[in-house]
């Protein structure tokens, strides 16, 4: 009898609580209808962000990263990891900023040999060579430094790639996790 009678307190207890959280989420839920509405206001700017990590291998030459970007608008990139610009050679390997030296086998001569780049890639027109059958695109390409951080304004409409600061991949080794984030205002109409 006295184990029927605490089951009974219990089930009762249980029924009291269930009726305060159904009267706790009927209030809320209330309360959420009669929120007041905010007024669209013309001019007030939307966030949208974008993220995305793309690989990029040392001996892989320029690597797509799949975005189409816009004149204008600005990406953040952040860069880790660790290549050689010479396979076996511990003297040449380096983070996202490249190695202390300059050359003319780099798509920036006047940055470090191995760091972190981007480029942009605009096509403007496309043709077929009549003899080979070869296609041939004409290219506008805008390249930009990187390195471990950066912001960059992208300088033309186009298509995105990244890779490291040298010409000759067939040595190198390792590769370089890149992070780009983007931030797009969108005004309100």
């Amino acid at each position: 009898m006295k184990i029927r009678r605490q089951v009974m307190e219990i089930i009762i207890k249980i029924r009291a609580i269930k009726a305060f959280a159904f009267l706790f989420l009927l209030t809320a839920g209330l309360s959420l209808l009669s929120a007041p509405v905010v007024p669209f206001v013309q001019g007030i700017e939307s966030h949208k962000v974008m993220e995305k990590q793309v690989e990029v291998l040392a001996s892989a030459g320029w690597v797509d990263t799949g975005l189409e970007v816009k004149e204008g608008e600005v990406l953040e990139f952040v860069s880790s990891g660790t290549i050689s610009c010479q396979k076996g050679n511990p003297v040449a390997n380096c983070g996202p900023e490249g190695l202390d030296l300059q050359t003319v086998q780099q798509p920036i001569t006047d940055k470090n040999l191995g760091a972190v780049v981007g480029k942009v890639v605009k096509v403007v027109s496309v043709t077929t060579d009549p003899e080979t059958g070869e296609e041939i695109k004409e290219e506008v390409v805008k390249v930009f430094y990187i390195g471990e951080r950066a912001t960059v304004e992208m300088p033309l409409e186009g298509r995105l790639f990244l890779g490291v600061n040298d010409n000759v991949f067939a040595d190198n080794d390792g590769k370089f996790l890149v992070s780009i984030s983007q931030k797009e205002k969108i005004p309100n109409n």
